[in-house]
């Protein structure tokens, strides 16, 4: 009997990766420029975190000898991950024999990219959720990773908190309206996150359309003199191109800067993705550089064994979104 060849195999899996991000970059910033972290080899992961404390410099007597001595702590942060599948896709065999207008060869392949970026949406909108992590137990009850809006929780978390001291401030969490968030709402946020790091901040904002947009009003924005009419806003136009522009991207403050990204899935409803109130009026400031996507499998296109009714597969991985250090970060959860 002869041997079996790569090309007799059938049904084989196809690794699918970081693709489906690419592809879909547009639409999903926040996992597209995650850094990719180690694999890890548990659902749970730790790693340690540390502070330095403040100390005296009254100075020191001559002659005196040391009698006492103190040092420095580390804590440790833990999450946990979680495994995300797809609804899955099966086309007829009869379906598969039809062409269609906006399908290019077999609905098989189109319903089987369709799903992958599908998956794609499904992961951004969790890790910009603001679900809590979940021990996995069975019975309906799967592990869950923590979402950003949680990380940056200032209060404890209900599954393995981070420790307090490394916890955003107060002052670091908006939750008024978006009529309400003016420069000076961002400037406290940023000056709140640059005291807990004492240094000056460097942000990415994903932040809902809403809030765009009213964030692109601020250089516009002058005080008005009460003795004569004036507009309450000022407007740049491209004469040559007939262009009335109101976009800004990037915001500069002394206590530091924010380079702001649209974003179209933050704070779903986790039972349906749909989108809520909160997701165009909401935002995000991160360091990047305290963020990791951490896949103990990568995204991966699977194919059901063949069945009579016709082809059928579904994609899934299964990740853990690590906030490395929350301190100085930042986040808007507005409703209105």
């Amino acid at each position: 009997m002869a041997g079996i060849y790569e090309t007799d195999q059938v049904l084989k899996v196809a690794e699918v990766g970081d693709s489906i991000f690419i592809a879909q970059s547009d639409k999903v910033p926040f996992s597209r420029l995650l850094k990719r972290g180690k694999k890890p080899v548990n659902m749970l992961s730790s790693w340690p975190v540390q502070v330095y404390p403040d100390r005296a410099f009254a100075g020191t007597d001559d002659g005196s000898d040391i009698a006492t001595f103190e040092h420095t702590n580390r804590e440790s942060i833990e999450a946990y991950g979680m495994w995300m599948r797809t609804a899955g896709w099966m086309v007829s065999r009869l379906a598969n024999l039809t062409s269609t207008w906006g399908v290019k060869g077999k609905e098989e392949a189109k319903q089987a990219k369709d799903d992958a970026l599908l998956l794609a949406q499904m992961i951004e909108k969790q890790l910009l959720s603001s679900s809590d992590m979940q021990l996995g137990a069975g019975a309906g009850v799967p592990y869950r990773s923590r979402g950003a809006f949680s990380w940056l929780n200032p209060s404890a978390q209900g599954v393995k908190p981070v420790p307090a001291s490394y916890r955003p401030a107060a002052a670091c969490a908006y939750g008024s309206t978006v009529a309400a968030f003016l420069p000076a709402e961002m400037e406290a946020m940023l000056e709140a996150a640059a005291t807990q790091k004492k240094e000056s901040v460097d942000l990415t904002g994903y932040v809902g359309i809403k809030l765009k947009t009213q964030m692109s009003t601020w250089a516009q924005r002058h005080v008005e003199d009460v003795n004569t009419a004036q507009a309450l806003q000022k407007y740049n136009l491209d004469a040559e191109d007939k262009k009335l522009l109101r976009v800004v991207d990037f915001f500069e403050f002394d206590a530091g800067t924010v380079k702001v990204f649209p974003s179209w899935y933050l704070l779903c409803t986790e039972g349906t993705g749909a989108v809520t109130a909160n997701s165009p009026r909401s935002g995000l400031f991160l360091d990047m550089d305290m963020w990791e996507l951490c896949f103990l499998d990568q995204p991966t296109a699977w194919l059901e064994p063949p069945k009579s009714g016709g082809p059928r597969g579904y994609h899934d991985a299964v990740y853990i979104l690590k906030c490395l250090n929350p301190t100085g970060q930042c986040y808007a959860n507005i409703a209105s």
